[in-house]
């Protein structure tokens, strides 16, 4: 696994496992005092992890499928519903900042995107500013020139 390379990972995952921990035995707490809380939320996702588990092992072992799962004890089922609620909680956790840092990520790219826009808008602006000015110019030289010429031509007519 790439994890056992990078030993800053390994502990990152150590880490994440232990805050999870006291997180599951709050949910473990109040599933035990909550009859509701641990119906609807803790026991379903602990049935569903057991109902898998169960079945893959019997499907690798090569037994068949069974018609029916054993259920968990009340007990089993907190400790399993609260630790998958505790690492789903982390999980969320990490997903929202994820999310976050995209959209950071997405706004700053925006606000990169909208400052080389304004500063090419700048540009265009000088460039048509420059050939204005260029044109003026131009019409100024013509305009000198053809004095010159008068000029030129006058003298030439008083000689």
């Amino acid at each position: 696994m790439v994890v056992g390379a990078f030993p800053i990972a390994k502990l990152g995952l150590l880490c994440i496992k232990h805050i999870s921990k006291p997180v599951s035995n709050v949910i473990k707490q109040y599933a035990n005092k909550n009859n509701a809380f641990r119906i609807y939320l803790v026991a379903p996702p602990a049935t569903l992890y057991n109902t898998i588990e169960v079945r893959s092992k019997l499907w690798m072992l090569g037994i068949g499928q069974p018609k029916r799962v054993p259920p968990l004890t009340r007990a089993m089922s907190i400790k399993m519903g609260g630790e998958i609620l505790g690492e789903l909680f982390i999980f969320l956790i990490g997903v929202s900042f994820i999310l976050n840092e995209f959209a950071r990520q997405a706004r700053n790219s925006e606000r990169k995107h909208e400052r080389h826009k304004q500063k090419r808008e700048e540009l265009n602006n000088r460039i048509v500013e420059l050939n204005e000015r260029i044109a003026r110019q131009d019409k100024e030289i013509v305009h000198l020139k053809t004095k010159m010429e008068q000029i030129g031509s006058d003298r030439w007519d008083l000689i």
